[in-house]
């Protein structure tokens, strides 16, 4: 599960820094980078699932 937590510790800190920007390209930048983050993380977790299922 270290590969859960750690995008989803990703995905976090950039919605964290799109909150924080001021300059809209760069938010929406971030926020496309978290979108990808999460993508990983449910990935990730769903390689998980099924390592520990069978």
């Amino acid at each position: 599960m270290s590969a859960c937590s750690y995008c989803w510790s990703y995905y976090m800190d950039a919605m964290k820094l799109s909150r924080q920007t001021s300059d809209a390209s760069r938010r929406k930048a971030l926020i496309r980078e978290a979108y990808t983050w999460l993508q990983r993380y449910f990935e990730a977790e769903d390689s998980e699932v099924a390592r520990t299922s069978v």
